[in-house]
């Protein structure tokens, strides 16, 4: 996949690689930039950390952009023939999917905020039942299937196809990333080591290594599953217990 974006890459126009290089660049460095500032004072904090739909939909955009987009991008090449107007249509639609999904997300966690009540206690097992769930998903059908399909963007006719193309991608993108969105709602959306750490891993696991780094991600998320309960750092959104007075 990487060698056949790379060779499609070559051969586009010196000024056009240049451009939209640059232009990668300065979204994803704004994105991270966001996020970064965003994170100022909130670390630790999982969930919705306290905050409203539009807050949480705020500080969800700049993460999405700084850790999915260098892998869509690259991948969305043949899709968009490296024509501007392609591309930017490609990447709102492929945003406008993670922004319905950020979305839902913030339903799911508002209502089991209110609904359940776990005390500090528990909330150690609870992280370890995450990091155990998301370990399992690394293994099943479902996210080796969505992973090959987010590795092979067919080429779009027109714009029409290049939304569809796009909504797919982000579909299927969302299926393969489902189980590290989970560790990181856990650990904290403010935790810019795990997002950094998690970047690096989508996107070898996009190009390089497909099937080996989705398995040894998937062993070290079962040994964090393990160690959760005793190990605090494991769990830096979800307080373990409270300290003996």
């Amino acid at each position: 996949m990487v060698v056949e974006h790379f060779t499609y890459m070559s051969g586009l126009r010196r000024h056009q690689l240049v451009v939209a290089s640059v232009a990668l660049a300065v979204v994803v460095a704004l994105g991270w930039y966001f996020t970064v500032r965003q994170a100022e004072g909130m670390d630790g904090m999982a969930g919705t950390m306290g905050l409203g739909l539009g807050a949480f939909l705020l500080m969800w955009l700049p993460m999405v952009v700084a850790m999915m987009f260098p892998a869509a991008v690259a991948s969305a090449t043949p899709a968009v023939r490296a024509h501007p107007a392609r591309a930017t249509v490609f990447l709102v639609v492929y945003l406008a999917v993670w922004m319905v999904f950020g979305l839902v997300t913030y339903v799911v966690l508002a209502g089991a905020e209110r609904v359940l009540s776990i005390p500090p206690d528990g909330q150690k097992w609870l992280a370890a039942g995450i990091y155990l769930v998301a370990g399992v998903y690394q293994f099943v059908p479902a996210k080796t299937r969505c992973r090959e399909l987010c590795r092979s963007t067919r080429p779009a006719a027109d714009y029409g196809d290049v939304a569809r193309t796009a909504a797919r991608h982000g579909l299927t993108c969302i299926g393969c990333c489902a189980g590290f969105m989970v560790v990181l709602i856990a650990v904290g959306m403010a935790n810019l080591v795990a997002m950094a750490l998690l970047t690096v891993v989508i996107f070898a696991e996009r190009f390089f290594w497909p099937s080996t780094v989705s398995r040894v991600a998937g062993a070290l998320l079962l040994v964090a599953a393990v160690l959760t309960p005793f190990v605090s750092w494991l769990h830096p959104g979800l307080p373990g217990p409270a300290p003996m007075m």
